[in-house]
């Protein structure tokens, strides 16, 4: 805690009547990562074009977060969601966290409904479910390309962006109308 009020030019006093518990901390910080993800696609989600071409931006925008700047993020997010998941106790404050992603299921909830209506994706396999679906496997293979980037013993035959680009093409193929 004295490391991060040096950070953020704070007592430590003052982080502690903030955050009292360290867990509490990293629940705000893990939760503020998800609102700005969930800023950056919300753009794409209700702005211009049909729900294909918005998946192709989202996917697009998943991609990027696994630019050097975000992989800080994103490595913190798998760290995060790795401890809670070995918590034997549930994390304090833990229902903000799951706000800001429920949001994100909201989001492409209502892109699937989207898709629904202007017929650019699939509709014969439970649409908003299919979309979730992927938009987490692909979420988590982002987090976990992050976690295990530049560490030899984990490099594949296939680079990580033509993994992307895999991945992505075989989404993007299943949902077109």
């Amino acid at each position: 805690m004295q490391e991060i009020a040096q950070e953020a030019s704070l007592g430590v006093a003052t982080i502690f009547r903030y955050f009292p518990k360290k867990e509490q901390l990293i629940v705000s910080v893990a939760s503020n990562i998800v609102q700005s993800e969930f800023e950056v696609l919300s753009e794409i989600v209700r702005g211009p074009g049909n729900c294909y071409d918005k998946l192709d931006r989202i996917f697009g925008a998943l991609i990027f977060f696994q630019n050097t700047e975000h992989q800080q993020n994103s490595k913190l997010i798998e760290a995060f969601e790795c401890y809670v998941a070995m918590s034997k106790e549930p994390l304090e404050d833990i229902e903000i966290y799951q706000a800001q992603y429920n949001k994100l299921i909201a989001l492409f909830s209502e892109l699937a409904l989207l898709g629904e209506q202007d017929g650019s994706v699939r509709t014969d396999n439970m649409t908003a479910d299919t979309i979730i679906t992927m938009m987490n496997v692909f979420g988590n293979f982002s987090k976990k390309m992050a976690m295990l980037n530049g560490i030899a013993a984990f490099h594949t035959q296939v680079e990580d962006v033509e993994q992307f680009k895999i991945l992505k093409k075989l989404f993007l193929d299943q949902l077109r109308a």
